[in-house]
C-alpha cells in the first residue's frame, strides 16, 4: 500500500499496481483498477463499501486478493484458500498467472504432491467465444514458492509437468 499525491494505491508487488482509491469528497470514495493506459472504475461510495468491493472481488480483477480475504458462503474453499491458507502460498506467488485471472479463468487444484511441495492447478472459463484451458504447477524450490505454466501436452500429472520443466531448466511456457 502507498499514499501518494491524495490517493491510496494498492500493490501487488512493487512493479505491478492493483488498484487505487481517491478520495472524491468528505464521505465518498473512487475504486479503480488498472487497464492498459487508462483507469477501470469499479465502486463509487464510501471507504468500508470500496474497500468490500476490492476484498469481495471472485473474479480475479484484483488479483486473487478477494477470494483470500471474502468469507466462503460454501462448504468447500476456494482453490486460492487452500493454496495460500493450507499449503502456504504466498499471494504474490498465487497472483503470477495474472493474465489468466485478468480474464476471469478459474483455478481448480488438480493434483497435490505427498509432501504438500507440489501443486497442479488447471485455470478454466467458457465464453462466447469458446473455452481456455491452462495448466501452472506452484512449486516449493530452495526453500521458495514459484509458479511454473505448463505446455498443454505436459500437464497432465506433477510428475510431467516436472520432467518437462526439468528439461527446460525450470522454465516456464510462454
Amino acid at each position: 500500500m502507498q499514499l501518494a499525491r491524495g490517493r491510496l494505491y494498492l500493490w501487488r508487488e512493487p512493479d505491478d499496481l492493483m488498484a487505487r482509491i481517491t478520495p472524491l469528497g468528505p464521505r465518498s470514495m473512487l475504486l479503480e483498477s488498472p487497464r492498459r493506459n487508462s483507469w477501470t472504475e469499479h465502486k463509487r461510495s464510501q471507504l468500508a463499501t470500496v474497500l468490500k468491493v476490492s476484498e469481495g472481488d471472485t473474479q480475479g480483477t484484483f488479483h486473487v486478493l478477494g477470494s483470500l480475504v471474502a468469507k466462503q458462503r460454501k462448504s468447500k474453499p476456494s482453490a486460492q484458500i487452500v493454496l495460500h491458507r493450507d499449503l502456504k502460498i504466498p499471494v504474490r506467488v498465487l497472483a503470477e498467472p495474472k493474465y489468466w485471472y485478468s480474464m476471469h479463468r478459474k483455478p481448480a487444484i488438480a493434483e497435490v504432491s505427498d509432501t504438500k511441495d507440489r501443486v497442479l492447478v488447471r485455470f478454466a472459463t467458457d465464453g462466447i467465444s469458446g473455452s481456455f484451458h491452462g495448466t501452472c504447477l506452484y512449486a516449493l524450490r530452495d526453500g521458495e514458492w514459484g509458479c511454473y505454466t505448463i505446455e498443454p501436452s505436459a500437464s497432465e500429472t506433477i510428475s510431467s509437468a516436472e520432467k518437462w520443466l526439468d528439461k527446460r531448466d525450470w522454465e516456464d511456457w510462454g
